[in-house]
């Protein structure tokens, strides 16, 4: 059974070979579930022949997702060190087979999964969704290479259905400004013509909003044939290494993100549309990589919005959530009694039972009421 499991993915060197393993773990004991771990291994056709997944060129920045009794394993690279492909493999949460394979460039190069850590995203109808930043692209010519795309996979098989591809998508590729920095953020249900939302940032600051049931594929010229795009939405207008790493978090009807150099933003959506400027925004700006963030609340009372920067400062910030100008606490307001040493990029704040957990570089720590 899958209760009281942790599904891990572990890199070791091991006689100058570079290993992936995933690993099913008892959480009460800490012991190898379901005859783990296996060696992640994967090999996939291209007109260059067979690409054999290798250890040594991919970087599983991804969280891990667990849908369907899949767990599903991202791959990007090192510091985009060639050769190297993005990658999705599954396998059963159950007995750890491998169960689908999906290469993002089998016919070209490069293809991370970045996501600032993100884990694919998936619906209720088997479908999931990701974002591959930078490499080939040629799906609109009938070739099998996605890059700088939103793909809409078949959790059975990881077959494309469907996708989306700025129309820019080369410029985006040859400044490395990747669309694919932060993951894809599902909206609920919504009133108006689409009502199956997706939303996301690149690099380039610019607010995506998708429509799940027909993502748009590419046009030339502008973006024009998706629900809706924002340029210069998000993040500071000098892009030093990006304008955004921050997937989109929502609440009560309101998106917000934190782009690099830049306060937290808060958008409204409203019958389908996004606002195109911030309702509100905060006044304090975040280094780079910008926040990710998480939500807590009593239904639809008593929001608030808690945000991880891990820059260069490392700090926690909690946020009204119906109006982020309205800082409510940061862990530096007390000097250094709550602050939690040094952050890693790209965690998020987990809330539970009326505490905040942070897992910094070197330690864990719990914040809650006195």
């Amino acid at each position: 059974m899958l209760f009281r499991s942790l599904f891990v993915v572990a890199m070791t060197k091991e006689n100058g070979d570079y290993v992936h393993r995933l690993h099913a773990l008892d959480i009460t004991t800490g012991k190898e579930k379901f005859g783990g771990p296996v060696v992640i291994q994967a090999s996939v056709s291209g007109t260059g022949g067979q690409v054999t997944f290798n250890s040594m060129q991919q970087l599983q920045r991804p969280a891990l997702l667990l849908s369907g009794g899949v767990v599903y394993i991202c791959f990007g690279s090192y510091s985009d060190w060639n050769p190297y492909h993005g990658w999705i493999i599954g396998y059963d949460a159950f007995t750890l087979a491998q169960t689908a394979i999906w290469n993002a460039t089998p016919n070209g190069e490069e293809g991370s999964f970045w996501q600032a850590g993100a884990s694919l995203s998936a619906d209720s109808a088997g479908n999931l969704f990701g974002i591959v930043a930078n490499g080939t692209f040629d799906a609109d010519t009938g070739g099998s290479d996605y890059g700088e795309s939103v793909v809409n996979l078949k959790a059975a098989t990881l077959s494309v259905s469907d996708y989306f591809t700025p129309f820019n998508y080369k410029q985006l590729n040859i400044g490395d400004i990747d669309f694919g920095s932060a993951g894809f953020t599902l909206l609920p249900d919504q009133p108006g013509p689409f009502p199956h939302l997706g939303v996301s940032t690149g690099k380039e600051g610019k607010i995506y909003l998708l429509n799940r049931d027909n993502l748009g594929k590419i046009q030339s010229g502008s973006d024009s044939q998706i629900v809706q795009s924002i340029p210069n939405a998000v993040g500071s207008s000098t892009l030093d290494n990006g304008r955004n790493f921050s997937t989109a978090t929502y609440w009560q009807g309101n998106i917000y993100f934190i782009g690099t150099k830049d306060g937290i933003k808060q958008f409204a959506l409203t019958n389908g549309l996004l606002s195109t400027t911030p309702i509100a925004s905060g006044t304090y700006a975040y280094g780079f990589p910008g926040g990710n963030m998480s939500i807590s609340s009593n239904g639809a009372q008593n929001g608030i919005v808690w945000a991880i920067e891990a820059g260069g400062t490392t700090a926690m910030h909690a946020y009204d959530a119906t109006n982020v100008s309205r800082e409510l606490y940061n862990t530096n307001q007390a000097g250094t009694r709550d602050q939690f040493g040094i952050g890693v990029r790209f965690t998020v704040p987990t809330v539970m039972n009326g505490k905040v957990f942070v897992a910094g570089k070197t330690e864990l720590a719990v914040f809650g009421l006195f």
